[in-house]
């Protein structure tokens, strides 16, 4: 979790209001292959392109002529350097170049299981329509939905496109995540945007995610009976509550808590916040989650520091369990009643809704708040526990604060 809250919920609560913004805004990374330590969270920083690309210098390949040159690029966010290429030349550039995109794989062509993503404004779709194995080394095909995207950087390679395809040819390295960061002109100025991305093939040698699943295997109707399986997690225990019958709680390596509340008692839609069962994934923040699982559980990093607390029964328990003096608490407004300037002032990164929210008459304010807390990126956690059936079973919510501040 970003610990500078404040500056980058500015940038993305600007980039929400503003349509053309949504189009294409994004946080310039440096162009590696791999995510050792991952955020989730869609990266909407914007990063300008603010000096025209041009080669510094050939490099010359041994025994296949200039190949391609290495360009310096200024973005917003510094200077970076990385091997030019056209598409049809990635496959020689990865292997002269020794990039980290090896495979045991026999060479041949495969079909991505699964193929997952996360980053980007919610605009765009992109889509991996084969994988393809040569000389021992992994590539992907990726296109965009958007037309607009004249290059991607990924492995040390920046790839140029072909004029109005969206799509590319990348070295990837398999069933682990990969950052791949796409250059739209959708906007007036060239921008950058971070994406991460999952290749999931089957029996691909050592890999950090089981690829049988690109997320959770659980259900949304009800509480699970049983551990859902995470990719490149692995289950531990369970904490059972006594009393409480809302909520589950799920326990995984990495100090990764699985926490499962009953918000109603059916459908009314597709989104996170819409199903009978919200999932909570509440992780470290050095904890890698497979890319794409934020669209299946809202993801809370912890430790949360600056906490809009618009539950009574929640401000109640984390009283009781002394757990108030572990984050700065946000001044805004009411649980029906979000002060958004306060919330992007205050840097906040967790809020703790009221059950009451969850009233038939108050289904415009929760329509509201869901989505302000998803154009502002900060998880919303809805509190149920004044719902419970008694005393012992409201109590037995303080489970949850202590895993999220403890």
């Amino acid at each position: 979790m970003i610990r500078n809250r404040t500056k980058y919920l500015s940038i993305i609560f600007s980039l929400a209001v503003s349509a053309s913004m949504l189009a294409a805004c994004g946080n310039h990374a440096a162009a590696g292959g791999k995510i050792s330590s991952g955020s989730l969270e869609p990266q909407e920083t914007a990063s300008t392109v603010t000096k025209s690309e041009s080669a510094a210098s050939s490099a010359a390949q041994s025994g296949s002529g200039s190949l391609s040159a290495i360009e310096d690029v200024v973005t917003d966010s510094g200077a970076v350097s990385s091997i030019s290429v056209e598409s049809s030349s990635v496959e020689q550039a990865a292997e002269e170049n020794g990039f980290d995109n090896q495979t045991d794989l026999a060479d041949g062509d495969y079909t991505p299981d699964p193929f997952s993503w996360s980053g980007g404004s919610g605009r765009v779709e992109i889509s991996c329509t084969g994988i393809t194995v040569k000389n021992g080394r992994s590539y992907a095909d990726i296109k965009f939905s958007s037309t607009h995207y004249i290059y991607v950087r990924a492995e040390g390679l920046k790839i140029n496109g072909s004029s109005g395809s969206g799509a590319f040819r990348i070295p990837v390295s398999l069933n682990q995540n990969n950052t791949v960061i796409g250059c739209t002109t959708a906007m007036s100025t060239p921008h950058e945007i971070t994406y991460t991305m999952y290749f999931g093939v089957k029996d691909a040698g050592s890999a950090d995610f089981s690829s049988e699943s690109s997320g959770l295997s659980a259900q949304y109707n009800s509480l699970d009976d049983t551990a859902p399986q995470i990719p490149g997690l692995e289950y531990q225990s369970e904490i059972s509550p006594q009393h409480a019958s809302l909520f589950r709680i799920f326990r995984y390596n990495q100090g990764v808590d699985l926490v499962e509340v009953i918000l109603r008692d059916s459908s009314s839609g597709s989104d996170l916040y819409e199903n009978p069962v919200v999932k909570y994934l509440i992780a470290p923040e050095d904890a890698e989650l497979i890319a794409g699982i934020e669209k299946e559980a809202v993801v809370i990093r912890k430790p949360a520091t600056n906490v809009f607390l618009a539950s009574e029964g929640a401000e109640k328990l984390l009283q009781k369990e002394n757990l108030t003096s572990a984050f700065d608490k946000t001044d805004a407004g009411s649980y029906d009643d979000w002060d958004l300037k306060a919330l992007l002032k205050g840097g906040t990164d967790l809020i703790i809704e009221d059950g009451k929210i969850l009233s038939e008459d108050q289904k415009e304010a929760f329509d509201k708040n869901v989505n302000s807390s998803l154009q502002m990126n900060v998880p919303m956690f809805i509190d149920r526990s004044e719902d419970e059936g008694s005393e012992e079973a409201a109590a037995e919510w303080g489970q949850i604060y202590q895993l999220i501040f403890s």
